[in-house]
């Protein structure tokens, strides 16, 4: 992980029993599971269909302790729970709300497992919620390029010990490499708002585009989205 995202972190690193929302964004979940993942030894999605084993490669995730639950169905705060009680890391679609009583149980599962819930969706337990707040894309010109680099912001509230002022960080999300780097720049942080100033220092960063309000989140690095087909000539 990164040490922009370690920073959002109470203690630099995802705590045992909590529930985390990271919003829609999969190359931030995927960031913050990696690690967790990693020291872990497995980990579990649950309703994410569109994410691919590439795209969780890519980002550091081990897919061969990795388990997939695209669609658990009506009753998929019982798979979670369950899930919960067997592997450390778990990934969670935009289900919707646990209802009062599976919630509260899934919470208790939780805290007794010390497993980790990163969710995309909103979370009335989640301690702390993290979020793309601006981002930019590197290597796109007039119509032409390819897409090798996300400049990010990433903000972060809490409550507990994930608590006090809200908080940002900039970093590479992916960066070239396909992970999550640092943007090496010693005076990056007096920028107001540093993703409308371009960045000198950081490799390679050709002309660059903005992702608009409004638009789906970037698909996570290794994800390839179908387009429409046009007849030429």
């Amino acid at each position: 992980m990164a040490s922009e995202l370690e920073s959002l972190l109470p203690g630099g690193r995802l705590q045992p029993g909590s529930a985390v929302s990271v919003g829609p964004d999969l190359p931030l979940l995927l960031a913050l599971a990696a690690p967790a993942a990693t020291e872990a030894g497995a980990w579990a999605v649950v309703g994410l269909p569109q994410l691919g084993v590439l795209a969780a490669e890519s980002m550091g995730l081990d897919v061969g302790t990795g388990l997939w639950v695209d669609r658990p169905g009506r009753r998929w705060p019982e798979v979670v729970a369950t899930l919960a009680e067997a592997v450390p890391v778990l990934l969670l679609g935009p289900l919707g709300p646990a209802p009062g009583r599976q919630g509260r149980r899934l919470a208790a599962v939780l805290r007794r497992s010390g497993a980790v819930l990163l969710t995309t969706g909103a979370w009335e337990g989640a301690g702390l919620r993290m979020a793309v707040t601006a981002s930019r894309w590197e290597g796109v010109g007039a119509g032409h390029g390819l897409l090798r680099a996300r400049r990010v912001q990433v903000s972060a509230t809490g409550r507990g010990a994930a608590g006090g002022a809200p908080r940002s960080v900039r970093l590479w999300l992916p960066g070239p490499d396909g992970r999550a780097c640092p943007i090496d720049r010693p005076d990056d942080h007096s920028v107001e708002n540093p993703l409308e100033s371009p960045l000198e220092g950081t490799p390679e960063t050709p002309r660059a585009v903005d992702t608009p309000a409004g638009e789906p989140p970037a698909a996570p690095a290794g994800e390839v989205r179908r387009g429409g087909l046009h007849v030429v000539g």
